[in-house]
Parts: structure tokens; sequence; C-alpha cells
């Protein structure tokens, strides 16, 4: 791993501290940590996945961190089959790559009508908590707070982790390896291909 940021994360330890759900070892690598690549570097040499993924979800760039919800989501089993699934996942990618308002509108049309025990869901909420109204159109603009993209991403990965689909194969190192990716500048692909290859040959 590298300690120079390739892309600006959001480090407000104040923020993580009450936000990220972090474990005591979580906090006690937070209060340590110099800067935020060595912070996310401690935990994953630490085996400490799970306080990683959950710090990194509220640290990437919205845009990263949703984009790293659609690549983990799409490695589901039946992400091409479930319409329902498809869907979300499609409406996240959307504001991904346009960053629109109306996107971001849309992907919340699509995570309200979806199943919330399901991750693909969550990737939609992340993106319309990153849009720039909570507010239905025409009404007064309600931002949302900076932290809770970052919460529906990492929603997404418990969920992912604990899939009846992944059959005990997922874990939050797994998709840690992709956040990893885009924290280091990277577009996560590389990353999800070789996921995909190893839940395939499990």
């Amino acid at each position: 791993m590298v300690s120079n940021p390739a892309i600006a994360l959001r480090f407000q330890r104040t923020v993580l501290q009450e936000k990220a759900d972090l474990s005591p070892a979580g906090h006690a690598a937070l209060s340590l940590a110099p800067h935020p690549t060595r912070f996310i570097e401690a935990l994953a040499e630490g085996d400490n996945a799970r306080d990683a993924v959950y710090a990194l979800a509220l640290m990437l760039p919205h845009r990263q961190a949703v984009w790293w919800a659609c690549l983990a989501t799409r490695l589901l089993p039946d992400s091409d089959e479930s319409s329902d699934d498809r869907v979300a996942i499609e409406a996240a990618e959307r504001w991904v790559q346009s960053g629109s308002p109306e996107d971001a509108e849309q992907a919340g049309v699509v995570a309200e009508r979806s199943n919330s025990a399901r991750a693909p869901g969550w990737a939609a909420m992340a993106a319309f908590w990153s849009g720039p109204s909570l507010a239905p159109r025409g009404q007064q603009a309600v931002a949302p707070p900076a932290h809770l993209p970052g919460v529906a991403v990492r929603t997404a990965m418990i969920l992912l982790t604990h899939d009846p689909l992944f059959a005990g194969r997922a874990s939050f190192a797994d998709w840690l390896e992709i956040g990893l990716a885009l924290m280091n500048g990277g577009n996560g692909r590389d990353a999800q291909t070789k996921l995909r290859e190893r839940f395939a040959a499990a």
C-alpha cells in the first residue's frame, strides 16, 4: 500500500469517531493515525478489514464511494437476473457517471422501491444521498449530511458480506480490496475481476 493519497479523502476525526461505528481498536488506530491513508493502512495491516471498510466508506469522495458499492453489488450471483437489483445498481451507476441532481433524485426513487434487506437498494440510496437535496423537486432544498452516502455504502457492504447468495464466501477483506484500489486512484475494475474469479473458484 502507499501512504500518499491519489485522491482527496475526507478525514474529519470527529465525524469518524461519531459516525463510522468503529470498534475500540478502530478508535485507537484513528487516534494514532497521522493522516488518512495511514489510518486505513493501519487497520488493514492489523487485520481489521471491518473497520477499514466502515471508515473508508465515509472517507472516499461520494462518487468513488458510490462506485465502490456498485462494483461490489455487481458481484452478487443474481445481480444480472434480478430485475430489482439491476435497476437499483444501474440507477446508482448513472449518478456516478453524470453526477446530476436528476440522476440522484431518480436513484432515490429507485431506492425507496427496493428491498431494504438487499445491498443494491443501498447503493442507489448512497447515490441519492450524494445529491444536492433530500427534499422533493420544487421544495426548498435540504442538503444531506456529508456522512450519509458513506453510511449507505457501509450498509451495502454489511448486507453483501452476509448475503446468503455468497454462501459465506464474502468478507469485509474482499470489499476492502476494491476500496483500496479506489483510494489509490484506480477504477476498481481489476480488483472486482479478481474477486469475481475468486468467488467463482470457491
